[in-house]
């Protein structure tokens, strides 16, 4: 058995082989969802759902016996029977008796599919043992499938391909502009994919049309601020610091995503000082789906000392220690540092 791909996952599936059980998860919520839900399509027809389908949700039931008892149970008039689990605590069962958890994977009936659909919970197998022991014995015994965010460059594939199938074309550059205006929420992706289609109605998407009918993310809209800021324009970051919070976007969240920023800025200008560029820095700290963000850090850092940088950055630190204060005003907060950062940098 094995760790399976999302590429082979869903080979295996259009070619209508089915595993008896399956541990879902990751970090891309979209992906998690779809597969899981592909799955069980997959293993019952939807006529036969009412006989074959069982669905458990630890937040609602999370009785390991009812579930055992579930997936040894045998289909009615179909080759499957499907037990659809969402955020079992698995690894609470594992470390109560690994002999009994092991052996119910191990042992599942040739006719039960079942699903392990891991959705809000945060699963790092580097850092959870449990969950490592966990995934070592569905990777063992049947399946394990870790679906994370893609990358940027996979992210623009699916964006260009998904506007191409209704109609559309968008240049890769413009591509990776709304995937950066977006974010790599692939859900959230998807539907403006939807609203610029529709808005379009065919033709090549422009910038401007991004800019018209898209949603920005938090990280695109602190990524703006961050810019105006390093730019020197302090009426345009307070522009954009007033729709945020005309947005109701809470201040810890622009506080945290502005260091952020900064932090990027720090790590570059160390990078860049000790003779290595930003690429440097991609895997030693995960920047691997974001390493736009390194680009845009080493083309600011040039324009900053070091002890600009730290000197924003200690702002910051300043900045949340007021915010965990019950007293404080956060937009009142986030407009002073804004001040101040830019005193800094001018």
């Amino acid at each position: 058995m094995s760790e399976l791909t999302e590429y082979e996952l869903k080979k295996e599936l259009s070619e209508n082989r089915l595993r008896t059980s399956y541990l879902i998860y990751g970090n891309e919520a979209y992906l998690k969802q779809h597969y899981a839900n592909l799955i069980a399509k997959k293993a019952v027809s939807a006529n036969m759902e009412g006989f074959n389908l069982r669905k458990f949700d630890a937040e609602n039931n999370n009785d390991i016996n009812e579930l055992i008892e579930s997936t040894d149970t045998l289909p009615i008039f179909s080759e499957h029977s499907c037990t659809f689990m969402k955020n079992f605590p698995l690894d609470s069962f594992y470390s109560a008796d690994k002999e009994a958890f092991e052996n119910w994977i191990k042992d599942m009936p040739e006719t039960t599919v079942a699903v392990f659909w891991q959705d809000t919970d945060e699963i790092n197998p580097r850092k959870n043992a449990k969950w490592k022991n966990v995934i070592s014995v569905f990777t063992k015994y049947s399946a394990s499938v870790c679906l994370d965010k893609m990358d940027q460059s996979s992210l623009v594939k699916t964006v260009t391909g998904g506007l191409k199938r209704r109609g559309c074309e968008i240049q890769r550059d413009t591509a990776f502009y709304l995937v950066d205006t977006v974010g790599d929420d692939l859900n959230l992706l998807l539907n403006e994919v939807e609203k610029l289609a529709a808005y379009k109605k065919g033709g090549v998407i422009e910038r401007a049309d991004i800019d018209a009918v898209c949603i920005k993310s938090l990280e695109s809209n602190v990524f703006d601020l961050s810019k105006a800021i390093l730019s020197r324009n302090l009426s345009k970051a307070l522009l954009i610091n007033e729709k945020l919070f005309g947005d109701r976007e809470r201040p810890e969240m622009i506080l945290g995503a502005l260091a952020g920023s900064f932090i990027d800025l720090y790590r570059v200008k160390a990078s860049l000082e000790g003779g290595r560029d930003a690429e440097y820095l991609k895997d030693m700290y995960g920047y691997k789906n974001t390493a736009f963000r390194l680009r845009n850090a080493q083309r600011d850092a040039r324009r900053l000392t070091m002890v600009q940088i730290k000197n924003c950055i200690a702002l910051l630190s300043k900045a949340d220690g007021e915010l965990k204060s019950l007293a404080s005003d956060g937009k009142i907060i986030i407009e002073k540092l804004i001040y101040e950062l830019y005193e800094q940098i001018i």
